[in-house]
């Protein structure tokens, strides 16, 4: 029987032997669809930043989770498929939320297959496959560009009406909504001339 979940890099193998893309170019669409939701993730706990707890044997799934809106190739341990950073364990789905370590994540086997491996029988990738396709060569600061000149046709409004935290989320949130690749805010703050280049 065919395990629901798998390691990073076993479905960084699956996912280049079906599309015989470059590995890095793999590793990013693979950390675009985690963020994006498009793959779920069982997370096993391992320590817990602030009170350093433990809980070796819980592993929660995806809505347990904050998953960054934005995940580089870097921010993982491939080998040992974990992130090099904690994540955040929501308020209410586990008895210590806060900031947790992880010993390893799994990725859901189906998901991968679906949102990143040609269709079965079909040399037509999948949707979410093409749509990270054609963007995955859009420069980052075009792609901040477009999404705030498509929420701000007039102009972005001034800090005071807009601060730059807010306005960070709601072009990180329309990305994600049009399942483009996320930008830092750094990016977004550039893109609307409130930082120097």
């Amino acid at each position: 029987m065919i395990p629901k979940w798998e390691q990073l890099s076993d479905a960084l193998n699956r996912v280049m032997a079906a599309g015989g893309q470059p590995k890095g170019e793999v590793q990013r669409d693979i950390c675009r669809a985690i963020s994006e939701g498009a793959v779920r993730i069982l997370g096993k706990l391992g320590i817990q930043i602030l009170r350093r707890s433990t809980a070796w044997d819980t592993a929660l799934e995806s809505d347990a989770f904050q998953i960054p809106t934005t995940i580089e190739p870097d921010d993982f341990d491939w080998e040992n498929s974990r992130p090099l950073k904690p994540w955040l364990v929501k308020r209410g789905a586990f008895a210590v939320p806060g900031h947790w370590e992880l010993e390893s994540i799994k990725l859901d086997r189906a998901d991968v297959t679906n949102a990143l491996c040609v269709a079965e029988n079909s040399a037509a990738p999948t949707q979410l496959a093409k749509k990270v396709a054609a963007h995955r060569s859009q420069p980052t600061r075009k792609r901040a560009e477009d999404i705030i000149k498509e929420l701000y046709p007039e102009g972005v409004p001034d800090p005071t009406m807009l601060p730059n935290a807010l306005l960070c989320r709601h072009v990180g949130e329309k990305l994600k909504s049009a399942a483009l690749p996320g930008v830092s805010d750094d990016t977004i703050l550039r893109a609307a001339g409130r930082r120097r280049k």
